[in-house]
């Protein structure tokens, strides 16, 4: 069948075919680009909540009363 239908359509065809495999790679690409960024959005934003963490229990120090005190303190807020 292929081999009955004029030259400029099988052209035009293979031409649709190859367009088409190109928007699809580029749309890959982007939605994977997206994924990558969103992955790395989310590690910075736990790096900087942990950093926060841990500047704000650093003056409490290792006393397990006093921890408590503050989360108490903290939880009346």
């Amino acid at each position: 069948m292929w081999a009955l239908l004029p030259d400029s359509i099988r052209r035009a065809v293979a031409w649709l075919v190859a367009g088409s495999i190109a928007v699809l790679a580029i749309f890959a690409a982007g939605k994977r680009n997206e994924r990558q960024q969103a992955a790395l959005d989310a590690s910075e934003a736990y790096a900087k909540t942990r950093k926060a963490i841990d500047n704000e229990s650093a003056h409490l120090g290792d006393d397990p009363a006093v921890m408590r005190d503050w989360l108490r303190e903290r939880g009346k807020q």
